[in-house]
């Protein structure tokens, strides 16, 4: 069937509609294009299909420079010029507070998205799948299949580097990679032995491997110095920012908004990343599950010489229980969004909290939680973190009147 694309939706999809009035999903396509497209699933309210052909090209396609474009899967608006991907994610962020959040469009001021200084070979971290032997690779979108890819755009060199050297790894079903200056960790995942793991531990751009909770080399990777001398450490087993030249800038949005807070609490803070800068202005009180990670926010606190109250538990949990008073509180939670502590920080009546949020129809889902509890929605900065795919970050203001 023909269908002309319209604007990009949520998950990198463009809107195309049948003459009955059904909505299409359209994989592949650019706004204006118009395609010859395949159904590939028909749920009866709507289709969804893939661009099978272009027959005239709208103004925003332009040529996706990767082969694997097609059946990867990671990168759906490859096609589509940096612009219009800007356009289109900043529109995105407002259709999803107002849609699912009830956030009017000029109720808040929305900041016009910040554009990533790199638009390729900006990933310093990835996970690979083994897809066959000696062959690494990702899950095509909705399927367990692995593609094999050889090369991918979105890599740093030094992540491109450690992937080549992956090859066989008997017993090995996925590998994540950490890229430092110069040398980089992985953390190995399935059936292998710490000799199979150690052979490649040696080699000159592996710092480190981790093996099971196992380490063997040294799999922390320091990062440069922030302005108040404190150095954010990562492990490939713990999360980390992927785009590293966009974390100066999410992090100067952050402090913005945190301006004039002198006691703070900061939920999900993992390593650091958004933590760190923060301290030796305000007290800080950071709360995190993942005991790795605060391990290394810790040694990277204390060798700065910076104060930092670290609590390991539940978000939501510690939040309701803490003891004492916070005028902001700063959260990162997962794209799954953190409902239970949001309730958690309104009880509380903090006036002042940063939602750092990587899906914007989960911020607007939380959001809606603190409206209902009586907070205005004051600024959305939206920052594009990962170009060429679907994703990217928002920064959202909230406060009591």
């Amino acid at each position: 069937m023909k269908l002309r694309a319209e604007s990009l939706v949520h998950g990198g999809d463009t809107i195309g509609r049948l003459e009955d009035g059904r909505v299409v999903f359209l994989r592949g396509a650019a706004p204006g294009d118009l395609v010859e497209a395949e159904v590939v699933a028909d749920d009866g309210r709507y289709l969804r299909a893939r661009t099978v052909r272009v027959l005239e090209a709208g103004p925003a396609r332009v040529v996706a420079p990767c082969e694997f474009v097609q059946v990867c899967g990671g990168c759906p608006v490859q096609q589509v010029g940096y612009s219009e991907q800007l356009k289109a994610k900043e529109a995105l962020t407002a259709d999803a507070l107002e849609r699912i959040g009830g956030f009017v469009r000029a109720s808040y001021e929305l900041k016009a998205i910040v554009p990533s200084p790199k638009q390729f070979n900006y990933r310093r971290r990835a996970r690979m799948h083994r897809a066959g032997r000696g062959k690494w690779g990702f899950a095509q979108a909705g399927t367990a299949r692995v593609e094999p890819i050889a090369r991918c755009l979105l890599f740093e060199p030094l992540v491109q580097q450690l992937a080549d050297l992956l090859e066989d790894l008997p017993g090995v079903s996925d590998v994540a990679i950490l890229a430092g200056e110069g040398r980089g960790a992985l953390d190995l995942h399935g059936d292998t032995t710490k000799k199979q793991a150690q052979k490649l531990a040696d080699h000159p751009l592996i710092k480190g491997i981790t093996l099971g909770g196992v380490s063997i080399g040294d799999p922390i990777i320091a990062d440069g110095k922030l302005p108040n001398g404190a150095r954010l450490r990562l492990r490939p087993d713990t999360f980390a920012q992927a785009n590293r030249s966009m974390v100066p800038l999410l992090q100067a949005e952050v402090q913005r908004l945190l301006q004039g807070a002198e006691n703070l609490l900061e939920l999900f803070c993992g390593s650091g990343t958004l933590t760190l800068p923060l301290l030796g202005a305000r007290a800080v009180t950071a709360v995190e599950s993942a005991g790795l990670s605060l391990a290394l926010l810790r040694k990277s606190a204390d060798e700065a010489g910076l104060a930092v109250k670290l609590v390991a538990g539940d978000a939501a949990k510690v939040a309701r229980s803490l003891d004492g008073s916070f005028d902001a509180a700063l959260l990162d939670p997962p794209r799954t969004g953190a409902a239970e502590a949001v309730k958690a920080l309104a009880a509380r009546k903090i006036t002042r909290i940063v939602y750092v949020s990587c899906d914007a129809p989960t911020l607007a889902r939380d959001g809606k939680l603190l409206a209902q509890q009586g907070y205005k929605l004051l600024e959305v900065a939206p920052l594009d973190l990962f170009p060429q795919t679907a994703h990217f970050e928002v920064v959202a203001l909230f406060a009591l009147p």
